[in-house]
């Protein structure tokens, strides 16, 4: 099934009761990934939190740990922050709760614990968000850092840009639901425009839902699509 790009305006309601739907029976553990400077939060972050799950923002966790250790640096927080929110997976998982968390879903070790929760039939839906670039990546990390946000090394970023596409393409065919956004479209919340994402594809339940023609596809979403429809044939 193929469509016009979408832009979330058109799409939050259905995203937020596909996300909150409360009638389900299994466990779920909801997923905000891309790399850092994808705008995850402000994609999505507000209808994760009202999820009804306990939810995990890593960068607030790193806010938190640094503010509260004074003399600790940025990356012994972002460290002390990834091991909390492993934790709190692995727990959500061994007691069948409902958990939100965001996650650059750059590493072996968060996608292995997915692959486990899908093994114990709770369910995982993802939303991924992701930029045209990894040195537009590089570039919002480098203003969240102006506006007083920590930092992202630049070879962690461009790392994590092409492994959490393998990683998302290795959970892909299992997966509840997956919804991948682009947002390289810049917000201006000082002019009133608010982060403008497009819809590049949605699966749920195995099938395909939405997805926009190959051509209109970013680049970088493109790997993403091809394995998609792959899982179709």
């Amino acid at each position: 099934m193929s469509t016009t790009p979408t832009r979330s305006r058109n799409s939050s309601n259905i995203l937020e009761r596909s996300f909150n739907r409360r009638a389900r029976r299994r466990p779920c553990i909801y997923v905000l990934a891309g790399t850092n400077g994808a705008g995850k939060s402000s994609v999505a972050g507000a209808m994760f939190r009202q999820s009804g799950a306990d939810y995990f923002n890593p960068d607030e966790a790193t806010g938190r740990i640094l503010a509260g250790n004074p003399g600790i640096s940025t990356a012994e927080a972002n460290s002390a922050a990834w091991h909390e929110g492993k934790r709190l997976l692995e727990y959500a998982i061994a007691e069948r709760l409902d958990f939100a968390l965001e996650t650059t879903l750059g590493g072996h070790t968060i996608t292995a614990l997915l692959q486990k929760a899908l093994a114990a039939g709770i369910e995982v839906r993802i939303l991924f968000v992701g930029l045209s670039s990894p040195e537009l990546h590089i570039a919002r990390v480098r203003a969240r850092v102006a506006r007083g946000g920590h930092d992202i090394p630049e070879e962690k970023i461009r790392e994590r840009y092409d492994q959490s596409r393998i990683n998302l393409i290795e959970l892909m065919p299992k997966v509840t639901e997956l919804r991948v956004y682009d947002n390289s479209t810049e917000a201006d919340p000082h002019a009133g425009r608010p982060p403008q994402p497009m819809l590049i594809l949605h699966r749920a339940d195995r099938k395909m839902v939405e997805m926009i023609d190959l051509p209109k596809t970013p680049d970088w979403a493109k790997p993403l699509v091809v394995a998609a429809i792959k899982l179709v044939k």
